[in-house]
């Protein structure tokens, strides 16, 4: 008999903690995958944050023998908080405190060098590669890409606009892009366009500009010298609209 019951006591125990995970593992997705549950609506989202909560409540439950015979004080003070956390902040707070658009900043100005190319990279092609630092952030409920160009003036005043090198190349075909997309792909701390932007999310990395001569017939480095304008824009991958700017600085 009392085997019998020190069974029953350690299948719910058993049971208990594997509420306890799921619990962990369902609020952990939040963090681990941000850009993903940032997709979802608020609900579904304050659903599986109220589920989250309600299984630990029921989970923790034998933990705290002193309440666990006390239902009329586990409710409130336990089960209630735990369960209204999270569909208070997905449909109350978040929406309240949420703002607009993408902001965007560069950290740090370099190109990829090597000292026997004077700043270029010599892979076939004699462009600079620029990759700027930058941080962007997503102050949207919902999760989104963009695209990031390098706008400069030259002399003339006259614009050139270049694109960040891409993530996925419309084909195969040896290109400069491809070339640098094959050559730092493998790099940590790189971003390709689009970038995905998780909701109230910073993301930080070096976005990387493939830099040909300027309509005036200045190079790069001699537009960063004689300080031309130039501004990074954030650009709505699908049809282009821009979203914001943020200046170029010579750091």
């Amino acid at each position: 008999m009392q085997n019998q019951q020190s069974r029953g006591a350690g299948i719910v125990i058993f049971v208990h903690l594997g509420l306890i995970l799921f619990a962990i593992v369902l609020a952990g997705t939040f963090l681990i995958y941000p850009l993903e549950m940032g997709q979802m609506s608020l609900k579904i989202r304050a659903g599986l944050a109220g589920l989250a909560g309600l299984l630990l409540a029921v989970g923790i439950r034998p933990l705290v023998p002193w309440l666990s015979s006390r239902t009329i004080l586990y409710l409130p003070l336990i089960c209630l908080p735990l369960v209204a956390t999270g569909p208070w902040y997905f449909l109350g707070y978040l929406p309240a405190n949420a703002g607009q658009g993408v902001i965007g900043e560069q950290l740090a100005s370099s190109l990829i060098t090597e000292s026997t190319s004077n700043g270029i990279v010599e892979i076939g092609f004699a462009y600079p590669i620029y990759t700027p630092t930058i941080r962007l952030l997503n102050n949207e409920l919902f999760s989104r890409e963009v695209d990031l160009y390098l706008r400069v003036l030259d002399g003339n005043n006259d614009p050139a606009l270049f694109r960040a090198v891409r993530a996925e190349l419309p084909d195969s075909r040896l290109s400069v892009e491809g070339t640098v997309h094959g050559l730092l792909s493998n790099s940590p701390g790189y971003l390709f366009i689009p970038i995905g932007l998780p909701p109230g999310r910073e993301v930080e990395g070096r976005v990387v500009f493939v830099i040909s001569d300027l309509n005036d017939g200045s190079t790069f480095n001699e537009a960063l010298g004689r300080s031309y304008p130039a501004e990074f824009q954030i650009r709505n991958p699908e049809n282009g609209e821009l979203l914001a700017t943020f200046p170029l600085t010579r750091i």
